[in-house]
């Protein structure tokens, strides 16, 4: 597995990953919620790194730098629970130091206890998003 900064030739195939993921991860939100080009206007302003295994995206994560925040990572159900989320963190989270961030669904439970084991700790503040529901901030102190 290679861990790389996403290049602009990325850009279609990281669509494609993060529409999969998203509706996996969301099941209970209907599909007409997301789309391809949803990808370009989320990660707009962010760094984003992915992992390869040969020529396959098989991860991403993209990074806020101003304030350290994790605003998407995603890995194929394939290749969950084989170190790839973790390494993607870890780049990301390379880049500066201090605390970090990120906000989880209150209902992806197998994504909280992944944070909890690598050390992120629950925060107080609490929402809602109007499409995939209530949401939770998790923090990591000793970040970078």
């Amino acid at each position: 597995m290679r861990i790389r900064e996403a290049e602009r030739a990325d850009e279609e195939a990281l669509a494609r990953l993060f529409l999969r993921e998203r509706r996996n991860t969301f099941h209970w939100v209907a599909g007409h919620h997301f789309c391809l080009e949803e990808w370009a206007e989320q990660s707009a302003g962010e760094r984003v790194w992915l992992a390869e295994r040969g020529e396959r995206i098989v991860g991403l994560v993209s990074l806020w730098p101003a304030d350290r925040f994790i605003h998407h990572l995603y890995v194929e159900e394939e290749s969950r629970g084989q170190g790839v989320g973790r390494a993607l963190l870890e780049r990301a989270l390379a880049l500066g130091s201090g605390p970090a961030s990120l906000k989880v669904s209150e209902s992806n439970w197998a994504a909280i206890g992944f944070y909890h084991r690598l050390g992120w700790q629950d925060d107080m503040e609490r929402g809602e998003c109007p499409v995939t529901g209530p949401w939770r901030r998790l923090v990591l102190l000793q970040a970078g």
